[in-house]
C-alpha cells in the first residue's frame, strides 16, 4: 500500500554526492582514462567516443572521486537528467556530471528509476538556473523528496523495469548487429571488390598464373569471413573479373559513376508555422533536425501543409543542418519539416546501397564545411554527389540479402519503442505506489 510507503529525501538514501572537476584537467591522447560530461551519459550507461577527452593514470588520480558500485551519475550542467550507473569504468568526471552512492538498505535500481521519472526531471528542469546554459545546484539534488517502499517492494518494482531495459538493450544490441552486417557487405562488394577481386584470382590460377593478383587464398579467407554468399558461384558469375579507370579510379569493369539521382529522389521538408506546433498531440508529430537522433519528434501540428511529405518506417532521413547523419526512421509516420530532407529509392532500388553510399559523402561534406555558428548541407553539395553503382543483377542480389536486415532494424526500433512507452507509462505508477504489482499479474 503506497500510504506505507515513507517519504524520504535524496540525501537520506546516499552515502555520498558530489560534482565533478570544475576546470580543464591536462588530456593526453593516449591516456588510460576518459574525461566524462553528462552528454556522456545515456540510457543507463556511460557512453564514450571517438571525440572523448583522455587522460592519464596520474592526471586522473588528482581528480579521483568515490566512485563505487553503488554509484549514480547524473547530469546536472548543460543537457539536464542524463542517467547512468558507474560499472568501474575509468573516468574522470566533469562538472556537468554529479554521482550519487546509494546506501546499503536501498535498491540502486530503484533509485535509478526515481532518478529517470517525469517527477525528478520535472523538478530539476523547473529549479534549473541560468539563461543559456542550465545548470541545478546540488543541494536542490539532496532536497529531492519521494516516497520508498521496503526493500522488496523496491527490488520488486525496479525488477519489473528492468526486464523492459533488458528487452530494449536486447533490440539495439540486435540491430547494431544488422547494421554491422549490411555494412561488411557493402564493403566487401562496393569498397573492397573482393568478388571482383577474388574471381580475378580464380581466373589466374585457372590460366597458371596464381600470384598474378597477390594471395588468392588470402582473398578467399577474407571472402569466407562474411556469410558466404560472395563465393556463391551463382553470385560470383554477377561480378566483372577485370578493372577499369572512372572519375572514382579504378572501378569493376562495366560499373559506371553516376549522380546519386540515379537511384534516390530527394524530398524536401516543408515550411510549417512554428506558431501551430504543440505538444498536446494536436494533429501529427513532425519531425525536426533535434528529433533524429532518437526518433521521437517533440511536438505536433495540424497543419496541412500543400507540399508536405509523410515520413515513413524505413525512410532514410538527413539533417541539413549541424551535422549530417543519415537516419534509417524507426518511429512512426510524421511530417517532414523543413532542412530535413528524404533519400528515396527509386523504383526497385535498394535502401540498403543508397543509405551506405551516402554516409561517407555526407560525412566528407560535414568535414569540409567550416562555420562560426552551425554547418550546412545544401542542394549543390548533394547535386555534386557521385556514386558508383553496379550492374541491376548486383544490386537486386544485394537488396536480397539486405532488405530483409533493413526491415528488422525498423520493427525492432519499433518494438523497442513500444516497450519504452510501456515502461515509462508503468514507471510513475509503479513507483509511487498507485499501481500495485498484482494489478499487472506479477507474482512474487
Amino acid at each position: 500500500m503506497s500510504a506505507e510507503w515513507r517519504q524520504v529525501s535524496l540525501l537520506e538514501v546516499t552515502s555520498a554526492l558530489g560534482d565533478g572537476l570544475h576546470g580543464t584537467p591536462e588530456y593526453d591522447s593516449n591516456g588510460d582514462y576518459f574525461f566524462i560530461n553528462g552528454n556522456n551519459l545515456s540510457n543507463g550507461k556511460i557512453i564514450f567516443n571517438d571525440s572523448t577527452k583522455r587522460v592519464s593514470a596520474v592526471e586522473a588520480k588528482k581528480h579521483r572521486k568515490n566512485l563505487t558500485d553503488r554509484t549514480i551519475l547524473v547530469s546536472i550542467n548543460g543537457t539536464l537528467g542524463n542517467v547512468a550507473f558507474y560499472a568501474g569504468e575509468k573516468v574522470v568526471l566533469g562538472k556537468s556530471a554529479c554521482y550519487f552512492n546509494v546506501v546499503e538498505g536501498v535498491d540502486k535500481y530503484f533509485i535509478r528509476y526515481i532518478l529517470a521519472s517525469e517527477k525528478f526531471q520535472g523538478y530539476i528542469q523547473n529549479l534549473a538556473t541560468g539563461s543559456t546554459i542550465k545548470n541545478v545546484s546540488l543541494k536542490l539534488m539532496r532536497d529531492f523528496k519521494f516516497s520508498l517502499p521496503s526493500i522488496d517492494l523496491q527490488q520488486q518494482v525496479s525488477g519489473i523495469l528492468s526486464r523492459l531495459d533488458d528487452r530494449i538493450t536486447l533490440l539495439r544490441e540486435s540491430n547494431a548487429t544488422l547494421e554491422a552486417i549490411a555494412q561488411a557487405l557493402f564493403k566487401s562488394w562496393f569498397v573492397d571488390f573482393d568478388p571482383v577481386r577474388a574471381n580475378i584470382a580464380r581466373r589466374s590460377r585457372e590460366g597458371g598464373n596464381p600470384d598474378a593478383m597477390g594471395s588468392s587464398e588470402a582473398l578467399d579467407s577474407r571472402l569466407r569471413e562474411n556469410d558466404g554468399t560472395v563465393l556463391d558461384e551463382a553470385t560470383a558469375r554477377l561480378f566483372p573479373d577485370s578493372f577499369e579507370e572512372s572519375a572514382l579510379g579504378l572501378v569493376p569493369r562495366g560499373w559506371r559513376v553516376d549522380s546519386v539521382y540515379a537511384v534516390t529522389t530527394l524530398v524536401y521538408g516543408a515550411a510549417f508555422a512554428s506558431k501551430q506546433f504543440n505538444s498536446s498531440k494536436d494533429g501529427v508529430p513532425l519531425i525536426r533536425i533535434r528529433d533524429l537522433r532518437d526518433e521521437a519528434p517533440g511536438v505536433f501540428t495540424p497543419e496541412v501543409h500543400p507540399k508536405g511529405y509523410m515520413v515513413q518506417p524505413g525512410d532514410i532521413v538527413v539533417g541539413m543542418d549541424g551535422e549530417f547523419r543519415a537516419y534509417l526512421w524507426g518511429g512512426e509516420p510524421a511530417w517532414l519539416n523543413q532542412r530535413v530532407c528524404v533519400f528515396s529509392p527509386k523504383a526497385d532500388r535498394n535502401a540498403a546501397f543508397i543509405h551506405r553510399s551516402i554516409m561517407p559523402l555526407l560525412a566528407a561534406v560535414e568535414a569540409s564545411e567550416t562555420a562560426t555558428t552551425v554547418i550546412h548541407l545544401g542542394k549543390n553539395d548533394i547535386d555534386r554527389f557521385r556514386i558508383l553503382i553496379p550492374d541491376d543483377h548486383v544490386l537486386t542480389s544485394f537488396g536480397q540479402l539486405t532488405d530483409g536486415l533493413y526491415s528488422q532494424i525498423v520493427s525492432n526500433k519499433q518494438c523497442a519503442r513500444t516497450l519504452a512507452a510501456l515502461r515509462d507509462t508503468l514507471l510513475p505508477r509503479l513507483i509511487s505506489g498507485k499501481l500495485q504489482l498484482n494489478e499487472i499479474g506479477y507474482e512474487n
